[in-house]
């Protein structure tokens, strides 16, 4: 009889334990410390084919990002880039271009001419309480793939309200730069000592609004700021004229 009251206490206790896990809720809102150096590096790979002809990309890059100010719910921030290295084959010929060595060749030079602007000058931008991006101030001659779609990306977009694990929110970027409209589905699927999980699902459209691409991965935020501190994303774009798939690591 003993062991049958301890087994049902410990069902019950069970029971009890995963219902109050099921039911919590995390609030999710951006709270950098003020002056506080991040330090980020990004690692990406970009295969594109356009009329019969493969280009492939390795971009790796190192930056500091840093809260300058609050105002309000919104935090402004600096960024500033510590290095950069690109190498690219397009049709058996290779390129290569680092920023430690911007005058090894004429690709390097031409490259330095627009990217070194970004190691020369801040990037500045405010990020509000849920992560929505806005006020990019690039430096002036900086061009693809460093447009502002890519920084409005640089922090995670928070639900507004407190979510469980399961729980889904939504959001969308668009470029202007290319017309490209990214529409996300977020689900928080995690919750540990390195931080907040989010899984992240996606589609693309471009500039006719119909479908031209997917994407997938996943966001770990820090658990004391809800900044972005490891992201790990795949994307694939099929258009009439141009196929691209990106991987993008970042931590």
């Amino acid at each position: 009889m003993k062991k049958r009251t301890m087994t049902s206490l410990i069902a019950v206790f069970a029971f009890i334990a995963t219902s109050v896990s099921a039911q919590q809720k995390y609030t999710l809102k951006v709270k950098p410390e003020e002056g506080k150096k991040i330090a980020q590096q990004v690692a990406m790979t970009m295969d594109i084919e356009t009329q019969g002809q493969q280009i492939a990309t390795d971009l790796t890059m190192g930056y500091d990002m840093i809260n300058t100010a609050k105002k309000e719910d919104t935090y402004l921030f600096e960024i500033k880039y510590t290095g950069i290295n690109m190498k690219m084959n397009s049709a058996g010929l290779e390129m290569a271009y680092d920023s430690k060595n911007p005058e090894a060749n004429e690709f390097a030079k031409q490259m330095h001419a627009t990217v070194g602007k970004l190691l020369e000058n801040n990037v500045r931008l405010s990020i509000d309480q849920y992560g929505k991006s806005t006020d990019i101030t690039l430096p002036e001659g900086v061009n693809l793939p460093f447009d502002k779609s890519m920084f409005e990306n640089i922090s995670t977009v928070l639900p507004e309200q407190p979510v469980g694990i399961g729980e889904s929110w939504t959001s969308k970027t668009e470029s202007d730069e290319s017309g490209m409209l990214a529409e996300s589905k977020l689900t928080l699927v995690e919750v540990n000592d390195q931080g907040y999980k989010v899984n992240v699902e996606g589609k693309m459209f471009g500039p006719d609004a119909k479908q031209a691409g997917s994407i997938q991965g996943f966001y770990i935020l820090d658990k004391q700021t809800c900044l972005t501190k490891i992201t790990e994303l795949t994307s694939d774009i099929d258009m009439t004229e141009v196929k691209i798939k990106t991987v993008l690591k970042c931590q």
